[in-house]
């Protein structure tokens, strides 16, 4: 679970939303080194299913070794047959739980470059897969996703999208060191914010409070110098203007207010193809 954490004044939040936006647009293939194959995995969650998006990029200088895994007669050919078994491979090198129950992978399509482009390092392996599971109950919700696959000389990784469903609402990221594995906390239902420029207001620590224990997802728009005070408690992000003057933090908020509103009613439209704010967690 992810506790509120403060973002102290506009360049903080500027620098959170520019790190949500270069995760949510990947890592081209031009950024990894030539002696490591490049795994990078895009989870995308829904209150009933998850769907995943794996780019396997492998460098030139290792290149020869996933080309040999994957033609394995070693005609120089990747038939239709050995592409699939590769695919396959990749898939079965995954683990993904939701709230510690495994999920079963199901492998929907795989597509592949040339063995030219792949042995020049610039090809890219697309493997796409998505699992069902029941339809989620409002609440708290937790998917763990490792990726095993050639773990030699690979680096990884991972990232949640921003959901497509207006009902699921992520909290939290962790990744291991070597982003091999990640933990999404993330919540089914509405969200609720509270505005408090003391972080004392009696009736948004209650509100807070109990929209938490319903499982919503709760944004507190707080003040004062205490970090927030007993409603940061209660947040699962916490944006907190530290000053005492009543007039400041009522000014920061709207500013806060309009600049999220704005990032997020310009990705819904389309137009600028950064993702909306999405809070990471630590």
């Amino acid at each position: 679970m992810t506790t509120g954490r403060p973002l102290r004044a506009s360049k903080t939040l500027r620098a959170a939303l520019s790190l949500a936006i270069v995760f949510a647009l990947g890592v081209g293939a031009s950024a990894h080194r030539l002696d490591e194959f490049l795994q990078a995995a895009r989870i995308d969650l829904r209150d009933d299913g998850i769907a995943i998006d794996l780019a396997l990029t492998p460098g030139a200088d290792v290149a020869d070794s996933i080309v040999a895994m994957i033609d394995g007669d070693r005609n120089g050919v990747m038939s239709a047959h050995e592409r699939d078994a590769y695919a396959k491979a990749v898939v079965g090198g995954l683990l993904v739980t939701l709230d510690g129950a495994r999920l079963a992978l199901r492998l929907n399509d795989a597509s592949f470059p040339t063995m030219d482009e792949l042995r020049t390092g610039d090809g890219t392996i697309r493997v796409r897969l998505d699992a069902s599971h029941s339809l989620l109950s409002n609440g708290r919700h937790q998917l763990f996703f490792s990726n095993g696959h050639h773990a030699g000389r690979s680096v990884y990784l991972a990232n949640a999208l921003v959901p497509a469903s207006t009902r699921v609402s992520v909290s939290g990221q962790r990744r291991t060191f070597d982003q091999r594995e990640l933990t999404i906390d993330y919540s089914v239902g509405l969200a609720q914010a509270g505005f408090t420029t003391s972080g004392r207001s009696e009736n948004v620590v209650r509100g807070l409070a109990t929209a938490r224990r319903a499982g919503a997802t709760t944004v507190l728009f707080g003040g004062g110098t205490a970090g927030g005070g007993p409603a940061a408690a209660h947040a699962d992000f916490a944006l907190i203007v530290p000053s005492g003057t009543t007039a400041r933090v009522q000014e920061m908020h709207l500013l806060l207010l309009h600049t999220l509103s704005e990032a997020v009613d310009a990705w819904a439209a389309g137009e600028t193809g950064e993702a909306a704010p999405q809070g990471t967690g630590g």
